[in-house]
């Protein structure tokens, strides 16, 4: 039997104490590091992890999300400015709930502030080369010139908005027939938004003939008639109640399917600490792979087809759509620079996804949010639907839809802007807004490092709650001149009564300038607003979205009557997926008859 050699004991021990105290090293080298006074949760600052177990905690326990949590974080700590720890060895998130501070750093200091690397994180498999993904510099700006004309009113107007009129014309005959066989009960609503949302960005990348070909909602369509015919005695059997109608859906059309696919693949995305090997994960998946193989082909058919028709062609007299002008305009830049085009680069590639991606889940999300707040806000129905009617009295004689061209020539509907707008205030469909210190600098007075990302609440403090005090010696010198001058140059405070409900009238002021005949004019400026970001790093599809909102929400309220649902289908939480979702988004219609006079 051999002994134990006692020599080797302490040798042991020696080696199991190095491995014990390099593990408490790289315990304590990987606990978050606060930035100098700066609020923050201390009992997170002791945590590997951060602020990722208290946030789990409170999405599990309250219902919440990542955006609740930043603004409870914000109203715990009484402080305008917190940091969070989100990513173990990795710089502290800054949280910032202060209007006047956001609007200074994204329109006054956007040599310290660019666009963050993070804002791109949750896109960034699904496009590497897209211009979200550049900082302000000249690179940015040349690959803005292949699309920079594609948000003038003149492209919107009379290439974009007749077929996007069209497309939003097959939800109303959707919603029509649904409520015709619903006879009073509830049905879901947010799949035939997100349908019509979808087709809405296709046709404008694609034109009217792709849409006919690659459609989301002509299946629905096709299969609620469908079910209509076979229920041709109509209604539900006379019985009204409070159980959703489900219907059939159609069956799905590849392209479209693969679309919904890809851009269903941001969930997964959203959250993860390294999202660089989240997509790796994800873009391996043989389905995604599929998806993607069908997108680029897609793309390929149609600037192939645009190239072919430009060929032809003698000017932009061609463009039909948003494709048909970054073909045009890549022709025009190549020519200029002494260059082959290329029709096929991965720029062009991405940048014409890129508005699949963007404009399909925030104006689908936007839209949802405005139909549940006017069921749930009758009067401010009521006032919009008798606002158009005004506007568009032509219509309302012939009892026919406003036309695109009724639509997009009548600026003047005052309270059509501000239900727009106010749904975009109360909604967040877009709940943050990022920046990223480019530059060491400072932020109410407390030292902010180059790298440091600060993200701005859309629904923070000042903006749907009361602002939370501030030293203003703390602002910096164009921020305490912004400061000063809300309500001249800028947007006012808004008043503390009623700051988080939803109040379109907030947005309308009375026209008492001199030689002013007192009508009710829409005030742009009536209040704080981040729902497309500020300054040249702003939503750059934002009048598309606008555009898109205004064509829908008139076409829904002149067509039908939103009526309340059942408290079980009407909850008000949202759910944080790529945008802010609400979780309930049901309609119960009721038709709008007009009769021509």
């Amino acid at each position: 039997m051999s002994r134990p050699d006692h020599h080797q004991s302490p040798a042991i021990a020696v080696g199991l104490l190095a491995v014990t105290i390099l593990l408490f090293v790289l315990y304590r080298i990987a606990l978050p590091k606060p930035l100098a006074g700066i609020p923050y949760n201390v009992s997170s600052s002791r945590k590997l992890f951060g602020d990722v177990p208290g946030m789990l905690s409170h999405i599990a326990n309250e219902d919440g999300t990542f955006i609740t949590y930043l603004e409870q974080t914000l109203q715990r700590l009484n402080a305008p400015l917190v940091q969070i720890f989100i990513k173990p060895m990795s710089q502290p998130l800054l949280v910032l709930g202060d209007f006047p501070e956001a609007r200074d750093i994204m329109t006054r200091r956007t040599k310290e502030f660019d666009r963050s690397t993070s804002s791109g994180d949750l896109v960034r498999g699904l496009g590497s080369s897209h211009h979200i993904h550049l900082k302000t510099t000249p690179a940015w700006r040349a690959q803005r010139r292949l699309i920079q004309d594609l948000m003038t009113p003149s492209f919107l107007n009379k290439v974009a908005g007749p077929v996007m009129h069209q497309n939003a014309s097959l939800l109303i005959d959707l919603w029509r027939a649904k409520t015709r066989i619903a006879a009073g009960r509830p049905f879901t609503a947010s799949a035939d938004i997100d349908q019509v949302a979808l087709d809405a960005v296709l046709v404008f990348a694609f034109g009217e003939r792709f849409g006919e070909k690659h459609s989301a909602i002509r299946p629905a369509l096709d299969a609620v008639r469908d079910m209509m015919q076979q229920n041709s005695g109509g209604g539900t059997n006379g019985n009204v109640s409070d159980e959703p109608v489900v219907f059939p859906t159609g069956v799905t059309d590849p392209v479209v399917s693969a679309s919904l696919e890809l851009v269903a693949t941001v969930e997964d995305v959203q959250g993860s600490p390294l999202p660089d090997l989240k997509w790796w994960f994800i873009n391996s998946k043989p389905r995604v792979k599929r998806a993607t193989k069908i997108k680029e082909d897609a793309i390929k058919r149609e600037v192939e087809d645009a190239i072919r028709r430009l060929n032809g062609a003698t000017g932009e007299e061609f463009v039909k759509s948003a494709v048909d002008h970054m073909v045009f305009r890549e022709r025009t830049l190549a020519e200029k620079d002494g260059r082959r085009p290329d029709f096929f680069s991965r720029i062009m590639m991405d940048e014409i996804f890129g508005f699949i991606i963007a404009g399909n889940d925030t104006s689908s999300t936007s839209i949802s949010w405005g139909v549940k707040y006017l069921a749930d806000h009758p009067s401010a129905q009521t006032k919009l639907r008798q606002a158009l009617e005004s506007a568009f009295a032509s219509a309302a004689r012939e009892g026919r839809s406003p036309s695109i061209q009724e639509i997009t020539d009548t600026h003047n509907v005052a309270y059509l802007d501000a239900v727009i707008e106010e749904t975009l205030r109360c909604s967040a469909t877009v709940p943050v807004v990022d920046r990223q210190a480019t530059v060491d600098t400072e932020l109410l007075g407390y030292h902010i490092p180059k790298g440091s990302v600060v993200t701005c609440l859309v629904t923070g403090p000042s903006m749907m709650s009361p602002a939370l005090e501030i030293d203003e010696a703390r602002r910096s010198e164009t921020g305490r001149l912004a400061k000063k001058s809300e309500g001249r140059d800028g947007p006012r405070a808004w008043d503390l009564n009623g700051m988080a409900s939803f109040q379109p009238e907030r947005w309308l002021t009375t026209n008492s300038k001199k030689g002013g005949d007192g009508s009710i004019e829409f005030d742009a400026a009536a209040g704080p607003q981040l729902a497309f970001g500020l300054g040249t790093r702003q939503c750059y599809g934002k009048r598309l979205a606008l555009l898109e909102m205004r064509i829908l929400i008139t076409l829904i309220v002149w067509n039908f009557e939103l009526l309340p649902c059942p408290p079980a289908l009407s909850g008000d939480k949202p759910i944080l997926i790529m945008t802010n979702r609400p979780k309930d988004c049901y309609v119960r219609l009721r038709e709008v008859k007009r009769g021509k006079n």
